[in-house]
This record gives C-alpha cells, structure tokens and sequence, in this order.
C-alpha cells in the first residue's frame, strides 16, 4: 500500500479511526494494537503487543491481555467493512469457547471475530510453542466456527490500491 494502513486517508480521517468508530458503536471499550508504533491522534487506548513483528496473533494477546470484559471483539485494521451487527452477533452465539469465529466463503476470519479473555493463557502457550497462525491456534483451542451467509462483504480487506479506491467508491 506505500504506507502505514492504519493511516489511510477514509473521508478525511485515518483508517483506524473509521474502524474502531464502528467498534464503539458495540463495544463497551475499544483498544487499539498498533504493533511496535504508537498511532498519533488516537483517542483510544493503545496496547502493546505481546511481542512485536510476530504477526496479528501478537497484537490478540496483547488486546485480551489489556481487556477489562469477558469478551473482545478483534477486527484487522485494514477490514473497513467491519459488521458490529455480526460481532453481536457472534457474542450471543458464544458458548464459553476460547472464540466465535466466523467463516465466509469456506475461509475462516479470525481478524473479524469474538474471543474470550479466558483464552488468553492457551493461546500465550500455543505462541510460546512458535504457532503464529491465527487460525490454526484457534483450532488447537477449540474455538467455536460458524458459517456466515452470502453477504460477505464485511470480510474485505485493503490489500492493494486498488483495494482502497473500491472501498472509497463504496
């Protein structure tokens, strides 16, 4: 993207900023893991990750670690479509798993997903013993998978400049 998603320009404010807008609009906190860096302007609390260049599990611990409710709803700064009506959604389908992931198209979403703070200690573990899939470690875990319906937009991400301007469009 030649840059730093988490600052994109979307209708005149960062991208972080649209996401954890949407956020607040359903969750009772937001934190904001922004990796090494700390973001500039933000008015959401910062976490650090658990450890640093270690990829989005890193930054999950980091949030539940920081978390002051059972649940957390964990979205991919770069998902501008985020459904907080589908993370309600996914909070009333928990059972007490470790997390409620959805799955669009075949292809699970863990970073537009519900976890438990619970399931902090087993997936410090399952990073402690090298696993850095996201997806996988929920398996190991035990998290909950629930297929979504056809509407998958809220699953797209900005990978790419052209990423952008569609979603500008939109």
């Amino acid at each position: 993207m030649g840059g730093d998603k988490a600052l994109l320009d979307v209708d005149g404010q960062p991208l972080v900023h649209h996401v954890a807008q949407r956020l607040a609009t359903v969750c009772t906190s937001v934190l904001v893991a922004p990796g090494a860096r700390r973001l500039p302007s933000m008015p959401w609390r910062q976490v650090p990750d658990h450890a640093t260049g270690e990829g989005p599990l890193g930054g999950i611990i980091g949030g539940l670690a920081a978390a002051s409710t059972p649940l957390v709803a964990v979205v991919a700064v770069d998902m501008p479509h985020v459904d907080p009506a589908l993370l309600v959604s996914l909070a009333h389908a928990w059972d007490g798993g470790a997390a409620v992931v959805p799955v669009a198209g075949g292809r699970p979403q863990p970073l537009h997903a519900v976890y438990a703070v619970a399931a902090l200690a087993d997936l410090t573990t399952a990073f402690a013993d090298g696993d850095r899939s996201v997806s996988r470690v929920l398996r190991r875990v035990g998290a909950a998978f629930l297929e979504i319906g056809d509407d998958d937009r809220w699953a797209g991400d900005l990978d790419t400049p052209e990423d952008l301007l569609r979603f500008r469009r939109s």
